[in-house]
């Protein structure tokens, strides 16, 4: 399923630390990669190297032992299939002994019905991670270099997969300039920046404090759906309940072109006891999430599908899971029928 980064309680984000300042920063030259071993076939090439301008990376450094890096792998995947033949080459760098990782994909990786069809690839000696990874100190962690050589985004490959995947079509089509980058760059900073500034405004309960620095956070992020649940989560918390209908109808046109912030909408919502669920503000989001990918996203579709079948809309449900299915590729595509099964069996028992 999509991996959706709003916490179940919205203000488990106030508690997060910023990650620190990447290194190597964008539009820097990337620096050498060197690899012990290889786990199945090695890249075309590597930045830097002979007929490295040839290719556009994706390297993400993780570890066996990294949950979040597990969740990370179906989407590399997916950008693996989807984009390597117009130039991009993932590759997925651990700092683990050769054996270790051999071991966890030709066991473990099996049992979690998952694969790493990318290259991957050991450390020498740590030699690669210490030249990209000096400064940052969480996994995982995805650098996007451009034919040119030079790092033009760089973040965590789970939690930012709408600004990524963003940054690879472009800079594969030859649009992601490097003032681009860095301007982009520059406002993640500053966002990440006003994230510490909340947090320490909500530890001293200074409402206007709070208020303030989110609508900051929106000016940098219109699209971004977090800052604005945040603010409809300190409306509850400060009993400002009576704002928080016309917050929600804002919420919901600040979103609309954002496929990323409704299904963060819509994650936030399903969470929601029932009594606290606001249907036609679900459903609505869900739908327009498949619009905005013209009906071609499995993810999307599968989750219009739950949406469709909370609210009592077996048939509909049946029907958006049935087009998942046939979108979806690999485990996905057996959890999805599982799931059609469900609903299908949901529809029999309520036509007895």
């Amino acid at each position: 399923m999509h991996q959706r980064i709003v916490c179940p309680l919205l203000i488990a984000l106030l508690a997060l630390t910023a990650p620190a300042a990447a290194t190597p920063q964008v539009g820097d030259k990337a620096p050498e990669i060197k690899i012990a071993k290889w786990m199945a076939s090695p890249a075309p090439a590597l930045p830097g190297s002979k007929d490295g301008e040839k290719h556009v990376y994706l390297v993400e450094f993780w570890a066996t032992w990294c949950g979040p890096c597990i969740k990370s792998i179906p989407h590399l995947t997916e950008l693996h299939r989807k984009h390597e033949k117009d130039g991009l080459v993932v590759i997925g760098i651990s700092n683990e002994e050769p054996e270790v990782v051999a071991d966890f994909i030709a066991k473990k990786l099996p049992a979690r019905k998952l694969e790493m069809p990318y290259y991957v690839g050991c450390d020498d000696e740590s030699t690669t991670t210490a030249k990209w990874m000096d400064e940052i100190d969480t996994i995982p962690h995805a650098f996007l270099v451009d034919r040119a050589g030079l790092v033009v985004w760089s973040g965590n490959p789970l939690g930012d997969t709408t600004e990524m995947d963003e940054a690879i079509r472009l800079t594969l089509a030859g649009k992601y300039d490097v003032t681009t980058a860095k301007q982009a760059a520059a406002a993640r900073k500053k966002y990440e920046e006003l994230m510490g500034e909340l947090q320490t405004a909500y530890q001293a309960q200074d409402k206007d404090k709070i208020f303030k620095t989110l609508g900051t956070m929106m000016d940098i992020r219109p699209k971004d759906a977090q800052p604005y649940l945040i603010h409809r989560e300190m409306l509850r918390q400060f009993e400002m309940d009576e704002q928080i209908p016309a917050w929600d109808k804002k919420l919901e046109a600040a979103m609309q072109d954002s496929s990323g912030g409704l299904m963060d909408l819509v994650d936030v919502e399903m969470r929601k006891p029932l009594a606290e669920r606001n249907a036609g503000l679900l459903y609505r989001s869900a739908k327009r999430a498949v619009e905005l990918s013209g009906g071609r996203d499995a993810d999307a579709l599968a989750v219009l599908a739950e949406v469709q079948c909370q609210l009592g809309m077996l048939d509909a449900a049946i029907a958006s899971q049935k087009q998942a299915v046939e979108l979806a590729a690999g485990p996905l595509k057996d959890e999805y029928r599982k799931v059609l099964t469900y609903f299908e069996e949901a529809r029999r028992l309520t036509a007895k």
